[in-house]
């Protein structure tokens, strides 16, 4: 017979070329796609046998195989399935985007397409080979009997088709690779990359040496896709270190299979160490497999960014796949099977919390913060995040933690409130001048030190029945609310009108910088502080704020004086006396620039303030 030479169709050329150079990310995906379409075809055939008895036979046990010859540059991926008739060849290889899988599924029931592991759905995989050869030569025979066949193409707009010589069943893909591309003759090469993308093809994947002996290269069933008590410790560790490269064992893990409407199967881990790229973004998601085949290695579709600790794998036979299979197609199965692990992950968390605080705690030390984003991008799951949120308190110290809740069980007699204060670091905040009415009344306070705490307030500004409220903004009224501190003997209060002259000296001196300047009601033992509106915005904010835009001036602060505090009486008395004295304006310099300091915020002139401290101390000396 006289060899028949076809076009493509479909525009071929163009779209030959947008498969080739522009459709995959790298271009060993090449012999995952011929392996899966490999697979497709020995699903099909096992199929095709319930129902039919007169299939040609196979050459061996079902398989693929793969074989080099390297002093010609060529690489053979062949399959003991179903096979292509000579129509079937010019529909699925003579026309780009025309799966013969998508029709195959067309015809089978309901119950059948269950079980069927078929991955191809486009028709558009087999040619990425082009990427890495210059040549192709596939040489099928269907099952049915039919006549061999083989067809030929370089890619470059045209095929050839010949009648062939194979006398078993099957499809074999014969790559001649372009001279820049042997690396892909390399035997390390195609193993690690059978490891990474088709380890759990359901079908063995062989490795043919020059002595002809087999060695299988994919294991057999996967952790995740085994019954849990199949599985051993040690199992899971294993694939834990496949998948995040972590040697250290991890703090615990979640096997999953889940049936129903929307199945699948996963193993989630929270590792026991901070990952080295804990705070990269772009790092995160699980590893999913689409019927045993890989798709992506970090699918960020299936775990939220403020879980991006957790690593893990997911596998289901349910999600449709885009003509790359590497992007996944936006779909409402993506978002139930991440809603399910995200559910499992943060009730594991849960149990451990109460029933293993200390290592719950070690767990929170290193990934607390992070923990913390969900309450802003995830507001489903408040009211669990508050569970599992623990901070610093006055109470607690340095080292200690505690939840929302054992912080409302001892909350002080007639407390409505969840006192809070932020600042960059816990020696800031355990010492600041805002928390001196507050202790002194035996009232616990929440310390917040983390960058996303003041988002936490934003999105989470209620627990229960209780408001989460700074004592650095707005008026501050405790009374009664704890115990009433005892007054000072021998001290006698200062009447407004009294510090109404030095006030007014802050104000002159100060009256760029800030709002108003009053009275405080929240100062025991020191001269002054600042504070923001009730709605405005935090010192901790503004900081952050300035740092990551520079043009962000900040909006105006209230300086709260003490008036029972030694040196705010002394300035009281000589702004009666003389007003117009200079020592009281560097008095109030020094005053404001240590307000300033007390909150964690730098001083407006360093140089100044350090000149006028000393010679105040000098003064003093004397």
């Amino acid at each position: 017979m006289s060899q028949e030479v076809h076009s493509f169709q479909a525009e071929t050329q163009q779209l030959l070329n947008l498969m080739i150079h522009s459709l995959y990310s790298n271009k060993e995906i090449f012999l995952r796609e011929l392996i899966s379409n490999a697979s497709d075809a020995i699903d099909k055939v096992r199929f095709e046998e319930i129902t039919k008895s007169n299939l040609l036979s196979a050459e061996g046990e079902a398989g693929i195989r793969l074989t080099v010859v390297p002093e010609s540059r060529r690489l053979i991926v062949e399959d003991t399935g179903i096979g292509m008739t000579r129509d079937e060849l010019i529909a699925n290889l003579g026309t780009i985007a025309n799966s013969g899988t998508k029709k195959f599924l067309e015809k089978l029931n309901e119950n059948d397409k269950k079980d069927a592991q078929l991955i191809g759905q486009f028709g558009v995989g087999f040619y990425a080979a082009f990427m890495v050869a210059e040549h192709i030569v596939v040489e099928t025979r269907s099952a049915s009997g039919d006549q061999a066949w083989v067809w030929e193409s370089s890619g470059n707009g045209t095929y050839t088709l010949n009648q062939g010589s194979k006398s078993a069943r099957g499809t074999r893909v014969e790559l001649t690779l372009k001279e820049e591309e042997k690396e892909f003759l390399e035997e390390w090469r195609l193993k690690s990359i059978v490891r990474k993308y088709s380890d759990y093809v359901t079908y063995p994947i062989l490795w043919l040496d020059k002595d002809n002996k087999e060695e299988r290269l994919n294991k057999s069933t996967p952790v995740w896709a085994r019954s849990k008590k199949d599985n051993k410790p040690e199992d899971y560790q294993e694939l834990y270190k496949q998948l995040s490269g972590d040697w250290q064992e991890p703090l615990f893990w979640e096997h999953m299979s889940v049936e129903g409407l929307l199945p699948f199967q996963s193993v989630v881990y929270v590792p026991s160490a901070v990952p080295f790229d804990l705070y990269q973004r772009d790092s995160h998601g699980l590893h999913l497999y689409v019927k045993r085949v890989s798709i992506s290695d970090k699918c960020k579709e299936l775990i939220p960014e403020y879980l991006r600790f957790v690593s893990g794998v997911v596998e289901t036979d349910e999600l449709p796949l885009n003509v790359s299979r590497e992007i996944l197609q936006q779909n409402t199965k993506l978002p139930a099977i991440r809603k399910q692990i995200v559910k499992k992950i943060l009730s594991s968390l849960q149990n451990i919390a109460k029933n293993e605080p200390e290592k719950y705690t070690g767990f929170y030390e290193n990934f607390g913060a992070v923990l913390k984003e969900g309450f802003h991008f995830d507001r489903d799951n408040h009211e669990a995040l508050a569970e599992l949120a623990r901070f610093r308190s006055t109470t607690t110290g340095r080292d200690g933690w505690i939840s929302l809740n054992d912080y409302w069980k001892r909350k002080a007699d007639g407390q409505k409130d969840i006192y809070f204060l932020s600042g960059p670091s816990y020696d800031a905040v355990s010492a600041s001048p805002h928390l001196e009415a507050l202790t002194t009344r035996g009232i616990e306070v929440i310390l917040l030190t983390d960058p996303i705490d003041e988002w936490f307030v934003m999105d989470y500004p209620k627990h229960g029945e209780a408001q989460l409220k700074s004592i650095s903004k707005g008026d501050l009224d405790l009374s009664g609310v704890g115990k009433e501190p005892e007054k000072k003997q021998n001290e006698e209060e200062i009447a407004p009108e009294q510090i109404a002259p030095l006030l007014e000296i802050f104000r002159r001196k100060c009256g760029e910088t800030l709002k108003d300047v009053k009275i405080s009601k929240r100062l025991v033992d020191s001269p002054c502080c600042l504070i923001a509106d009730e709605f405005g915005l935090s010192a901790q904010m503004e900081r952050m704020m300035k740092a990551s835009n520079k043009e962000f001036t900040g909006s105006k602060r209230i300086l709260e004086v003490n008036p029972s505090h030694p040196i705010i009486r002394s300035l009281v008395t000589k702004a009666q006396s003389n007003p117009a004295d200079v020592a009281i304006e560097e008095w109030v310099d020094v005053l404001y620039d240590t307000a300033l300091l007390a909150e964690g915020s730098p001083v407006r002139n360093p140089g100044a303030f350090a000149k006028k401290l000393t010679k105040m101390l000098e003064t003093q000396k004397a």
